[in-house]
């Protein structure tokens, strides 16, 4: 019964340890997560220029502008926001890439605005955990500065391992001197093309000749009544043949040697014009003479049709 009872005891003893290291170790979490949310909320971004090799090198009036780019995790877990469709590299170029890209783009979360004092220092107070993307402006005065990134909180890569994370960040941000730009050469005038040439004015054509009006064709004459041919008379009957006249013997005469020759007498030729002269008188008797019988009938044969 003893041994049983001491068991029971130690039993009920080691419950109670158990329920106080429980108790302990709850009250740890918790202040740890209230330590770990009083520095997420209480962070901070300060800068401070750099000297540069210049004669005239003023560090006050350099503007930088903050944003939030992306989340950052108290166990070092960074990530850009989804909307920008990058993420985040883990070399020193690629970081200063990402920076160039992301100022061109519309939409970020601005945090805040400062400007450098005369010594060249700024701070942004009281920021929570995230990834930063800080953009310099007017600092014509001091010099060249590329926009960069930062996380809150930050881890450094030490020889022995990693430390961090820190909340209070001091940034010099990488500078160089301004250069004097380089006047360009101003482009030698061209030379003024020549004038173009004014082309002649071409001639004027001739204006054609008016065509003649035409003669207006002259009315044909009518045609010409055809004269009625004349009645035909009857013809004369043909004369008979003339009965040929006996040739005249012709007189001899005598030769010198005995014979009588021709005689050639001036009287030949007086004889033969008679002679024919007598023929044409015929002749004009035969005709009156068949004219007249011609009539005759003529008339007879008239006055026997109207008898009838």
């Amino acid at each position: 019964m003893g041994m049983q009872s001491r068991k029971k005891n130690e039993e009920k003893q080691m419950k109670k340890r158990k329920k106080t290291l429980q108790k302990i170790c709850s009250i740890l979490v918790l202040m740890v997560l209230t330590l770990t949310s009083i520095k997420a909320a209480g962070g901070s971004i300060a800068i401070d220029l750099k000297d540069l090799p210049q004669a005239e090198v003023e560090k006050a009036g350099v503007t930088f502008t903050l944003y939030k780019v992306g989340t950052m995790s108290d166990d070092g877990r960074a990530k850009l926001y989804e909307r920008y469709g990058m993420s985040l590299p883990n070399t020193a170029e690629g970081l200063q890439k990402t920076a160039k890209e992301l100022m061109e783009r519309s939409g970020k979360e601005k945090v805040g605005k400062q400007v450098t004092d005369a010594n060249g220092h700024l701070s942004f107070d009281d920021i929570g955990n995230g990834i930063y993307l800080l953009v310099p402006s007017d600092m014509e005065t001091y010099g060249a500065i590329d926009p960069f990134l930062v996380t809150l909180p930050m881890y450094e890569e030490l020889g022995s391992g990693i430390q961090g994370p820190s909340y209070d960040l001091q940034i010099e941000p990488k500078a160089s001197p301004n250069k004097e730009p380089i006047e360009p050469t101003p482009p030698l005038d061209p030379d003024e093309p020549d004038e173009p040439v004014t082309p002649d004015t071409p001639d004027t054509p001739d204006t054609p000749d008016t065509p003649d009006t035409p003669n207006t064709p002259d009315e044909p004459n009518p045609p010409l009544k055809p004269e009625e041919p004349d009645i035909p008379t009857d013809s004369d009957h043909p004369n008979g043949p003339h009965k040929p006249q006996t040739p005249e013997t012709p007189d001899t005469s005598t030769t010198t040697d005995g014979h009588e020759g021709p005689k050639k007498d001036v009287t030949t030729t007086q004889t033969g014009d008679a002679s024919r002269k007598g023929l044409y008188a015929l002749l004009i008797m035969l005709s009156a003479f068949g004219m007249y019988i011609v009539y005759s009938k003529h008339r007879r044969g008239s006055e026997l049709s109207d008898e009838k």
